[in-house]
């Protein structure tokens, strides 16, 4: 069985929905299932990472957040997979949910469509994601359809083809990783720098929040479009030494910050599941997020983490993380956050994967 993985960015630029198709894949690449994943030229090269799994860029190298380039990647992934022999097509996200159902048109083969529920980019493409993506799970027909959030599966008319099947984790790539904590008030937000992530308002929570807290630290992990607007505001709010926008990391780097900061924090717009707040989980933080996706159902306000309602208000997102800095049950937080996420892991998402994938093997 050969299989396309569509999905229009990828490394070296790191999100949730790269992250999934990356974990799934590895693991259900085998003998009898070839796997090739169709991107986007982000800088990284052609690779064959095993028998059956290859990564295919396709274009000019160009920014992960170029529009110009992610519709011309439309017709590009098109063409790749209209000329090759294909079982099956797997598509995240909603510009690559097109070249899907286009081929599912043209040349019949079954496609499945896996929603992450987080905005795709920036401009244009941006405003019209929420819309786009609600069109697809009401109005367009794939041969499955999969969420990685419940919050989806409440929307008026969904499809009925439509499974749910959450975001995993690797939780012993966190338990080996021992680290002393910094200062108790150290903040880690991790993600894109994206309207959507609402870190205009963090910022001017936490300078709210330094009369109080002089030790206050709020570590930014993370690119994107905004990095250069967050660090003129942290200049003109005099936040040198309690803001730091530290880029993008991965792996034992990014297991290290986590493990060294005291709470992470989430203030997002809308999220679909976020993966980092799994991650945070894993690592026995204390959680401050928005309520909404799928936040407002795996975080139980005062047991796990906290939540916040007004999320546009940096005196309320403020108040917030007081509460959480001086509660001393905020610790134990972490840990029923851990003790939730141990049910989630990549090999269980892999293995539902791979039951939809089978339901598509031919004779």
């Amino acid at each position: 069985m050969r299989v396309a993985v569509i999905i229009d960015t990828w490394f070296p630029f790191i999100g949730g929905g790269q992250i999934n198709a990356w974990e799934i894949s590895k693991r259900i690449a085998k003998e009898d299932i070839s796997i090739d994943i169709i991107t986007r030229n982000n800088g990284h090269d052609n690779l064959q990472l095993s028998k059956n799994l290859k990564v295919f860029k396709l274009g000019p190298k160009a920014a992960a957040d170029d529009t110009i380039s992610k519709i011309a990647y439309l017709v590009r992934s098109f063409l790749f997979v209209y000329k090759k022999k294909y079982d099956l097509v797997h598509a995240h996200a909603f510009l690559p949910g097109i070249t899907a159902r286009l081929l599912m048109i043209s040349k019949g083969i079954p496609a499945i469509l896996t929603v992450h529920g987080t905005s795709i980019g920036t401009g244009l493409l941006s405003l019209l994601s929420e819309y786009v993506e609600k069109f697809l799970l009401t109005q367009v027909r794939y041969s499955t359809q999969i969420t990685v959030s419940r919050d989806f599966l409440k929307i008026k008319n969904i499809n009925k083809k439509i499974i749910y099947i959450p975001n995993g984790i690797d939780i012993d790539r966190f338990d080996r990783i021992q680290i002393q904590k910094a200062i108790d008030s150290t903040l880690i937000f991790v993600g894109r720098l994206h309207p959507q992530k609402n870190l205009e308002t963090l910022i001017q929570a936490v300078a709210i929040l330094t009369k109080d807290f002089p030790d206050i630290q709020l570590l930014i992990v993370g690119n994107g479009k905004q990095k250069a607007l967050l660090k003129k505001l942290i200049q003109t709010l005099h936040l040198k030494n309690h803001v730091k926008l530290l880029g993008q990391k991965s792996g034992l780097d990014l297991i290290r910050l986590y493990k060294s900061s005291n709470i992470f924090i989430l203030p997002s717009i809308y999220e679909g599941q976020p993966l980092t707040l799994l991650e945070a989980w894993a690592a026995k933080l204390p959680v401050i997020v928005s309520n909404t996706g799928d936040c407002q159902y795996l975080v139980k306000d005062g047991k796990n983490g906290y939540l916040i309602n007004n999320i546009l208000d940096s005196i309320q997102i403020a108040k917030v993380i007081k509460k959480a800095l001086i509660d001393k049950n905020t610790n134990k937080m972490g840990q029923n956050g851990y003790n939730l996420v141990k049910k989630y892991s990549w090999e269980k998402s892999a293995q539902e994967t791979f039951k939809v994938y089978e339901t598509f093997r031919r004779p």
